[in-house]
């Protein structure tokens, strides 16, 4: 496991040394934290060492303190702590800080208990615990409610770029500090938070330092904005002077990278691409997971995630209410898990929809859970639920989740607009994808993961199931993350067509191939592209090619 201290003498003999700027780190939990930690984990095997500068943990329901355990010796971190400036106001009753607010050790937030009968009615003035107790909300507790709307708008136009702009003072500070005592020789900051990338940019000026900007999601560019017309024109400016002084643009979509050259062209130096991925590691003993093996069980749909306002499970939720009065899915036989943030603090849309629809006796809400035992919950499912956001633009997203669930090797139900993730589930026949506005395509989405199901154990024959939706991998009986890898490598998954020399050349045919994982040699679709360590390798090339440029390996 990784040490956590400040100061490390340096040597001669030792590797090159990069300082990662991450404020999500764990054991702060959930997706956000994947790509640094995994970078941190693998970076050290291709010649460098791992320097984290990351936040201390004191305002995160979500922790995940096993994740830290993935981390090498070698791999160094340092945490400094963010100004609270009230921060507790900021947030509604009930999400807390740290990781008291679900009374739970592991950080993990208290769900509400939707699952059969025992969900638990709500009152304006109290509510009823699981063991039918009643626990009295304070007056204090429900004036916060009431005034969350308006304090979130107070902070739209305080925090800038976002909330974690607190923690800059200390992390520029001691990022400065890390620097200089350790002798590091190029950085590379990673976001969201966009925070991140202005220590970057401070880092950067200071030292001359070669510097990589990583973007996971877009910036002033991204669906979610506050559409606060001085507040984007300022985040406008900021995010031009993080493009003219990084060295390298890094992103995870070929479409980022191109709206990137688009909207920024004289300011970007150099824009590349590593796309999120799967670490191969998390996956070696799922295998050992016993899965259900009772052909009248539910069949399992699990989502895990964050739902908010531009992405949720309702239509979702409606679809499956109406094909089960329909007559077409019995209701005993059928299952609706979600692990996760269900309901965004504050608010109760989703929990409420459940409870409209009367699909209390088949939905589950899990709440957060540990990393692992997300894994294992996924492979245990029958189909793995996948909800993009439906704003403008959201079909140039990956969503970071469809890489776990490709490794898992479990049917996707993609619920998503038509882009790079949609293309990534076609081509390897992961699933079946559905516009997430379309009551009608969801409807017949789930039904064709349930018919597919149902071939696989009435014993019907193959030639029944429809080729290139997911229906294989149910006929297959899914797999581990190996077996789906070298399936592919060999060609055996994905009809292939060729490419003529004209469509070779053409600089946007080689990005969309890129973007579904095509592998150039073969000419054959590969998942390589896609695993945490190819990634940490692609990482440390680039940073060696801007060390070599820069002359600046620290001695």
């Amino acid at each position: 496991m990784a040490d956590e201290q400040t100061r490390i003498p340096r040597t001669r003999t030792q590797r090159k040394k990069v300082l990662i700027i991450a404020y999500l780190f764990p054991p702060i939990g959930g997706g956000g934290v994947q790509r640094a930690l995994k970078m941190a984990k693998y970076l050290g095997e291709f010649g460098w060492e791992p320097h984290v500068l990351t936040v201390e943990p004191e305002y995160h329901v979500s922790l995940d303190p096993s994740l830290l355990e993935q981390l090498p010796e070698g791999v160094h971190i340092h945490r400094c702590r963010e100004w609270s400036l009230g921060r507790r106001a900021f947030s509604p009753a009930g999400a807390g800080a740290g990781a008291g607010a679900g009374g739970s050790a592991s950080g993990a937030a208290a769900a509400p208990a939707v699952s059969g009968s025992k969900a638990p009615a709500s009152s304006a003035n109290g509510s009823t615990a699981a063991d039918g107790s009643n626990t009295q909300v304070s007056a204090a507790a429900r004036w916060k409610r009431k005034l969350f709307p308006l304090l979130k708008r107070i902070k739209q136009a305080v925090l800038i770029p976002d909330d974690q702009i607190l923690w800059f003072p200390n992390a520029v500070r001691t990022g400065l500090a890390v620097m200089e005592s350790h002798g590091i020789d190029a950085i590379w900051s990673t976001s969201g938070p966009v925070t991140d990338h202005l220590v970057g940019l401070y880092l950067k000026r200071k030292t001359g330092k070669p510097w990589i900007a990583d973007f996971r999601d877009p910036w002033t560019q991204n669906m979610h904005r506050t559409s606060i017309r001085w507040r984007e024109w300022l985040e406008d400016r900021l995010e031009r002077m993080v493009h003219r002084e990084a060295d390298v643009l890094l992103t995870v979509t070929h479409a980022f990278a191109r709206n990137f050259r688009q909207k920024f062209a004289e300011e970007v130096r150099r824009v590349e691409v590593i796309h999120n991925g799967f670490d191969r590691a998390d996956y070696a003993d799922l295998d050992g997971v016993l899965e259900p093996s009772d052909p009248d069980r539910p069949m399992t749909f699990l989502y895990t995630g964050i739902f908010y306002k531009e992405r949720n499970p309702r239509l979702f939720l409606r679809a499956v209410r109406e094909l089960i009065d329909e007559g077409r899915i019995p209701a005993n036989r059928i299952r609706l898990q979600f692990a996760g943030v269900f309901d965004y603090p504050g608010y109760t849309d989703n929990i409420d929809c459940v409870r409209e629809l009367g699909l209390g006796e088949i939905v589950e809400v899990m709440g957060h859970l540990p990393h692992r035992k997300a894994l294992e919950a996924m492979k245990r499912a029958d189909v793995l639920v996948l909800v993009g956001d439906t704003a403008p633009g959201s079909g140039d997203y990956i969503p970071g989740k469809l890489y776990e669930y490709m490794a898992v090797a479990k049917p996707i139900l993609a619920l998503s607009m038509p882009g790079e993730s949609t293309r990534i589930i076609e081509t390897f026949r992961l699933g079946v994808v559905a516009d997430p506005n379309d009551l009608a395509a969801i409807k017949a989405a789930v039904m064709r993961m349930w018919e597919a199901r149902m071939v696989r154990e009435t014993g019907r024959g193959e030639q029944n199931v429809p080729a290139g939706s997911g229906e294989a991998v149910f006929a297959a009986g899914g797999g581990s993350v190996g077996a789906m890898s070298a399936a592919h490598s060999e060609g055996d998954a994905v009809d292939v067509q060729r490419r003529t020399p004209k469509e070779a050349a053409d600089p946007e045919r080689r990005n969309d191939e890129s973007a579904v994982g095509w592998h150039q040699e073969d000419d054959v679709p590969s998942v390589s592209i896609y695993e945490r360590r190819e990634q940490a390798r692609m990482l440390a090339h680039l940073l060696d090619q801007l060390t070599e440029t820069y002359g600046t390996v620290s001695e």
